[in-house]
Order: C-alpha cells, then structure tokens, then sequence
C-alpha cells in the first residue's frame, strides 16, 4: 500500500498507475480479484479505459466468457459512481475460493481535464477534437456553466455533499484560480465520487469477505499520451463483522489544492492535511 500512496497527486504515465495498482493487489495474494471501473463517457478516454484493462484487468481478473477477462464498469455523463453498482460487482465477484479466504475488489473511478499548451501557458479543460476545440471534461465545464441536466442534478448534488457549496468555491477566482478551475473541479469529483462508493460500500453486505480498495484517480487528456494523477486510496476492510475504512490522499476542498510543476509533470499538494471522513 506504500507503493500506491507515494503516487498520490503526482502526474503518471497511465500504464504505471495500473501496473503499480496491480503489483500491490498480487501482493495481498488473495485467490480471487474484481474489479469495478468507473469513467465518463467522453471518447477521450478511452486510453485510459485501455491501460486499466491490459495492466490490470487482464492480468489478475478472472476467466470471463472465452477467456476475455472484464471489470464491471459504469460509464456515464461526468464519470458519476452509481448507487448499488458496487453491491452488484461484489456479488459477480464472489466466486467460491474467496467464501472461506477473501477478495480484493478494486474500485478505480477517472474523473478527467484536459490540458494543452495556449498562449497564456498551461490550460486546462479544453482540447482540439475532431479539429475543433471542446470541452473535456464537458459534463464539468456544463455543471459549472449552470447547465441542466438529470446528471448534472446529480454531480450538483454531489458537489454539494456535507452542506457545502463547494460550486460556489470552484467559481470565485479569489479562491481557486481561473487557470485551475476545472483541474480542480476534476479532483473534486474523482474524491466526491470515491466518496460516495466507501459511502455504499460501508451500507452493503457482502457475499464473501471482501477487501476493497477505492482508488479515486483523475485523466489529463493530453495532444499526445494521456496521463494520470491517484487522487487518494482509501481501503475498506469488510472481512470482520464491521468495515473498517482508512483514507490517504486529497480531500475534497478544492481551495486546499496547490499546484507544483515537476519538470514538465505536475503535482498536486494539499496545503493542510484533508479532515477524516464522516
């Protein structure tokens, strides 16, 4: 679990998160592993989808239909974690050789920002598709646009868990720069979503003791390779009578992010230490 926390806010190649994310979980040994995978529907990202299956899914899931091997995935407007889909994956992935031992089910969940070099620098939330420029994520730039939508209801609601305007916060430039909003936005909701699974997590019973680890990670759809920066990990043990959940990583105030280039890479600094969960 080291390994996985030193990735935390820092800007990876997609295959080294998912191989990372993989070589931990052979380490836990145990006889089955599942998989939940949770990203927007936007095309753009599709490699990411690519690398979680090819470094992760292929190499530890188990046999499905002919020999292909498949996570169960939500994809939808904004990469929004669906209530009740963890229940459903946890009971696929109940097979018979983890009733008296245990799985690891893994839950990775993309929100995703697009960043390009412009005129002024660095941007983010837009790229050239199909040889224009849109948005990306465009479920975001609508939700901060005041836009309306059942999804967008529902990612308002989200940005909106334990009373807390945190729409209002993304949109004032006195406190989360202009230059950030939607990188900011996105790491929002990746941790919001993540929170919301260990939420339902926490409320379901399992088939068969079950390990998950929440793995809220957040897309940069670049001109060239896509990258990606692990939001947080947060590990829920439900192989006791109760669930016991431990979190490490970014909160969910988007004023606490800070941004700090590494080269060319970038990496996210929390300016205080994020409060526990509820």
């Amino acid at each position: 679990m080291e390994d996985l926390h030193a990735l935390i806010g820092i800007e990876h190649d997609l295959e080294r998160v998912s191989g990372m994310l993989r070589d931990a979980v052979q380490r836990l040994a145990a006889p089955v592993v599942g998989a939940l995978e949770v990203t927007c529907s936007d095309e753009s990202e599709l490699e990411c989808i690519a690398a979680f299956q090819r470094h992760f899914v292929e190499m530890l899931l188990p046999d499905f239909k002919t020999a292909a091997r498949a996570p169960f995935r939500t994809c939808n407007i904004g990469a929004r974690y669906e209530v009740g889909s963890i229940g459903t994956a946890e009971h696929h992935f109940a097979l018979p050789e983890s009733e008296h031992a245990f799985k690891v089910l893994v839950v990775k969940i993309n929100a995703h920002v697009a960043v390009a070099d412009g005129l002024g620098g660095v941007e983010y939330g837009s790229l050239t598709r199909y040889r224009a420029r849109s948005a990306a994520c465009g479920a975001l730039h609508a939700l901060l646009s005041g836009d309306e939508l059942p999804a967008l209801t529902e990612l308002r609601h989200t940005f909106g868990m334990d009373g807390v305007d945190r729409m209002a916060t993304l949109l004032d430039a006195q406190r989360v720069p202009l230059q950030y909003r939607y990188l900011h936005a996105a790491i929002c909701s990746a941790r919001l979503q993540a929170r919301r699974a260990t939420l339902d997590i926490q409320q379901h019973e399992v088939h068969s003791p079950t390990l998950y680890w929440v793995v809220p990670c957040v897309t940069l759809n670049r001109p060239g390779l896509d990258t990606e920066i692990v939001v947080g990990v947060e590990s829920v043990d439900c192989r006791g009578e109760e669930p016991c959940a431990e979190y490490h990583g970014l909160g969910d105030d988007p004023t606490q992010y800070r941004v700090v280039m590494r080269g060319t890479r970038l990496q996210i600094e929390s300016v205080q230490p994020p409060a526990p969960d509820a």
